[in-house]
């Protein structure tokens, strides 16, 4: 009888042991499940082509902004979509503002981009410009991109330095200068601004960018784009003037983005 009890206990811890084992495997299977569809997660690119027929852009000579900015978001879509990995949204595909906001003001239609970033859940939002100097400084040319400083989120402040900077690179390949902007300079091209009044949470300045700011405190970084000056002639002509231009831009953009995220050729 106790030989007997001995092989039922013997079956019952055997048992316990097998469906123990089991059920770590499950999670372990879960686990890597999860993990697995974690890492497979594209990274979201919002692309905001600045301005619109609404809140006019840039203009001299016979370049509208408006319009440019479009056409060089298009074309980075286009390139940006030739990589695994990557989902691309723009905040418009067309000339006219989405967003219904009032002529007067830009304030509500740069809160409904941040919006609609935040809503296709963006790892970044990049909004793409072209560059006026408002003295017709001539001098004033190429590419810089404007970045969140470094208070608040200094997390978002390096992503965008070092996402900036792979743009950067790439567009010099185009035959643009690296911008010494005369607000900020420093010689690098990468800037950032500082408002003069307005507080993060955290009682540090805020970004003066409604774009950079907005975007900072949902929690995801926003760089601004200056591709060329089209007040300095040379920018204008060489940079700025067909649309096989445009597509140089937008192409060198999608590069420096998907060389950034590490990202492969399908």
């Amino acid at each position: 009888m106790k030989t007997y009890f001995k092989k039922i206990i013997t079956i019952a811890i055997c048992l316990i042991t097998i469906l123990s084992l089991m059920a770590s495997n499950t999670v372990i299977s879960e686990a890597k499940s999860k993990s697995s569809k974690k890492s497979s997660k594209n990274i979201v690119v919002v692309l905001d082509p600045g301005h619109d027929t609404t809140h006019m852009g840039c203009h001299y000579e016979n370049f509208e902004e408006g319009i440019a900015n479009l056409y060089i978001a298009y074309y980075c879509k286009q390139e940006l979509e030739k990589y695994s990995g990557v989902t691309v949204y723009m905040t418009r595909y067309g000339f006219d503002c989405p967003y219904g906001a009032n002529p007067d003001t830009t304030s509500d239609c740069l809160t409904s981009r941040v919006e609609y970033a935040k809503s296709v859940k963006a790892d970044v939002l990049i909004s793409l410009h072209n560059d006026y100097d408002p003295d017709l400084d001539k001098s004033q040319n190429g590419a810089k991109v404007i970045i969140p400083n470094p208070n608040y989120r200094p997390d978002l402040c390096i992503k965008g330095h070092d996402l900036g900077q792979s743009i950067l690179t790439q567009l010099t390949t185009t035959g643009l200068a690296v911008n010494d902007w005369k607000l900020c300079p420093n010689g690098t091209g990468l800037v950032t601004r500082d408002s003069e009044g307005g507080r993060y949470p955290d009682g540090s300045a805020k970004d003066y960018y409604a774009l950079i700011n907005k975007s900072k405190v949902s929690g995801f970084a926003t760089i601004i784009v200056e591709h060329a000056f089209c007040t300095n002639d040379s920018d204008r002509i060489n940079h700025l003037s067909t649309p096989e231009q445009y597509q140089q831009l937008g192409i060198a953009d999608a590069t420096g983005i998907a060389n950034y995220y590490g990202l492969k050729l399908k």
